[in-house]
């Protein structure tokens, strides 16, 4: 409605009404405050008095900051129907009443037609009649004022008995809508699921022809799918006990192959000792007749059958050396120099550990299927080399070498060297000494065979270094 100016000084300014309207209310506005609204009050405008609150705040200098004194007084006048809002656009329930009070207490808005705005509220006025109300206060800070609202209980209360009895009957509707899907979910649910829980614990308390037995559940897919699944599960369940059973009878069997391979491996221990001592016997005929061919080869046949059948699997390359050397002493007799014997060894490999008996068979494969056959003198070479991490034991004869077709079949063969039907074809020297490896050290290892047919065939055996105790 209007702006004032009025400074400390006597200067006055306003836009529209009477200054001098505006004075006394300058003294109320407080210093050091950011605003202030006084009570409601009524003013001329244009002849007319409207009820306005006036929002002033204090002014000082922006230039003399050291000086805090009060240099004069800013004013709005404001109608008080626009503090809040028109009164047509206030929602009004049926019944209710609205009070808008200024700092003093005065009535500045209200919606009751029996109370005059600017005149002041009286708790009289919450009790009307025999009506009884539910009221509510809140405060309205910007003008120091309050609010009240007021409700009677009979209107709030109005309608309660026809909602509970809208209530029960959609509560009675809910019930006979959900009694059709409750009875689905029973018989479609809950039973099968029961069903599946009962057969599930008879399951696990072991109960005899169980493990035979399938369940059939009639339900939703979900259940009847869920039924395959336990049913495949029992299949395959029942697979494996016969596999299990299967494999507990092949232990068996194999234990007792076991137990009768030690029987008769302390059965075969008679043989060795009575051999040593015919061996014995031969040696000391041998000296008394003077025939030192008979006690040094007998000697070294003796040495031979100590040491396969004592001792450990794994011997140093030195010891496995020394019964390779009675071994060709025997051969060499047998073949009266036919053959010549190279051994290259260096002595930084002698003590790394190789299987036992593992030279030989090789070494007799050379002797009977090289040199044997061979017409012209023989050389027979041994030799010893490391490659990183690897250990080459080489046995290369210069006989008539192996024809190509069969060496691609030998080769075959000694990939695959389950295939037990191509053994005799292959010979059971090689098959040994590359099963061995392989069981020992893994697929990684084995032997291998070069061969060129009339220059002669090497036979080469690959271990990983291990190095003796």
């Amino acid at each position: 409605m209007d702006i004032a100016l009025v400074g400390t000084s006597g200067t006055r300014f306003n836009i529209r009404g009477d200054i001098n309207e505006l004075l006394p209310f300058e003294k109320e506005i407080p210093d050091k405050q950011l605003y202030y609204f006084t009570g409601l009050t009524t003013l001329p405008f244009n002849g007319v008095n409207k009820d306005v609150f006036i929002a002033g705040c204090p002014i000082y200098s922006i230039t003399e900051f050291d000086n805090n004194e009060r240099i004069g007084t800013l004013m709005l006048v404001l109608e008080a129907k626009a503090v809040l809002g028109l009164p047509a656009k206030m929602t009004r329930l049926t019944g209710n009443e609205i009070y808008a009070l200024d700092r003093n207490g005065k009535v500045f808005y209200t919606n009751d037609d029996l109370t005059a705005r600017g005149s002041f509220y009286s708790e009289a006025q919450t009790y009307r009649g025999d009506t009884k109300y539910l009221i509510q206060n809140g405060e309205i800070p910007d003008i120091g004022g309050k609010i009240i609202f007021k409700l009677p209980k009979d209107d709030l209360l109005s309608g309660i008995d026809e909602i509970r009895k809208l209530s029960v009957i959609i509560v009675c509707i809910a019930f006979l809508l959900l009694a059709v899907p409750f009875f689905l979910v029973i018989s479609n649910i809950i039973r099968p699921l029961k069903k599946l829980i009962q057969f599930m614990g008879d399951f696990k308390l072991g109960r005899s022809g169980y493990l035979n037995r399938r369940i059939n559940l009639q339900g939703y897919a979900e259940i009847n799918l869920m039924a395959n699944h336990f049913n495949r599960m029992l299949d395959e369940l029942q697979l494996l006990t016969n596999q299990l059973v299967a494999s507990n009878t092949q232990l068996y069997k194999a234990e007792l192959v076991k137990k009768q391979s030690e029987l008769a491996f302390l059965q075969s221990q008679i043989n060795p000792h009575f051999l040593y001592n015919t061996l014995e016997s031969i040696k000391g005929m041998a000296v008394d007749e003077g025939s030192d061919k008979i006690f040094n080869m007998a000697r070294a046949l003796g040495l031979i059958f100590r040491y396969s059948v004592k001792g450990t699997d794994v011997v140093p390359l030195r010891e496995e050396l020394t019964m390779i050397e009675s071994y060709l002493y025997i051969q060499q007799i047998r073949f009266s120099g036919r053959f010549e014997v190279s051994v290259c060894f260096p002595d930084e490999i002698l003590a790394y550990r190789v299987p036992k008996m593992i030279l030989q068979p090789l070494v007799e494969n050379a002797i009977v299927h090289g040199l044997e056959i061979k017409n012209e003198f023989g050389l027979l070479k041994l030799k010893g080399v490391r490659s990183e991490e690897t250990l080459m034991l080489s046995v290369k004869d210069n006989g008539p070498g192996i024809e190509p077709e069969r060496l691609q079949f030998i080769h075959e063969f000694l990939s695959d060297p389950d295939n037990m039907a191509k053994c005799s074809k292959v010979g059971i020297g090689l098959l040994n000494v590359n099963n061995r490896i392989r069981l020992s050290y893994g697929k990684g290892y084995g032997i291998i065979v070069k061969s060129k047919e009339g220059e002669g065939t090497e036979i080469i055996i690959t271990i990983p270094l291990e190095e003796g105790l």
